[in-house]
């Protein structure tokens, strides 16, 4: 049994992220996918969506399911979000451990932007992930497969076997950008699908914090503050 791990902060998820996962599955031809918001990053000191609503927004990826050929089996996973919730630190490791647990015996995949191919020796226990993951899945979505990703994986795993790249077209979009243009007033509609943007709107999110310090002028200073 192949399981394909696809983890992010997804604030918001959106089209890219779909894109991506999509070029993973066709490469690794996995029996399940397991999408898995981040409760709070090591990278990251806070998200502008609270979990839940990240969860939530992140049903966006059973679309993929259409294509049954390609992912057959797909599950949005809150475990790292609980875990957030109760006070723990994630790690991708340990993300990794508890599918091994709940998988047994299965071939686990890890998919993961080339851009952090840089930093991962820097990632808590990165030799515990290869060993468990072997078959470490890497797009080049963002970023193209240059002579320096080849390099680093090969310092990483000199055999060449347990990091993988995979051809995607990449979609010139970030979940930071968009966030700042939802800011700005604009829908997204191109980078978001509409699930996500359902939620966007009932929860007024990514909308602009005004501080109480803050001279407000204008119409809106006779109005109330911005909601959020």
């Amino acid at each position: 049994m192949k399981v394909l791990l696809y983890g992010g902060t997804f604030d918001p998820p959106h089209n890219g992220h779909l894109n991506n996962l999509r070029a993973a599955a066709a490469r690794v031809q996995p029996d399940k996918v397991v999408v898995m918001p981040a409760g709070l990053s090591p990278f990251k000191q806070k998200t502008s969506a609270p979990g839940a609503l990240r969860l939530e927004m992140c049903s966006c990826f059973h679309a993929l399911e259409e294509d049954a050929d390609t992912i057959p089996q797909l599950e949005v996973s809150g475990w790292e979000i609980e875990q957030a919730a109760a006070g723990n630190r994630n790690y991708t490791v340990l993300t990794v451990e508890k599918l091994a647990r709940d998988y047994p015996g299965a071939q686990l995949y890890l998919a993961i932007g080339s851009d952090m191919l840089l930093s991962f020796d820097g990632w808590h226990r990165w030799q515990d992930i290869l060993r468990l993951a072997p078959s470490w899945w890497s797009p080049a979505a963002m970023w193209a497969t240059t002579p320096s990703l080849h390099a680093k994986a090969l310092r990483l795993d000199p055999t060449g076997a347990r990091i993988l790249f995979a051809p995607v077209q990449a979609l010139p979009m970030a979940s930071s950008d968009i966030r700042t243009r939802l800011t700005a007033g604009e829908g997204c509609e191109a980078e978001l699908p509409e699930a996500v943007r359902a939620v966007i709107r009932r929860e007024k999110l990514y909308k602009k914090e005004v501080s109480a310090n803050e001279p407000q002028t204008g119409k809106g200073a006779c109005a109330r503050p911005l909601e959020r």
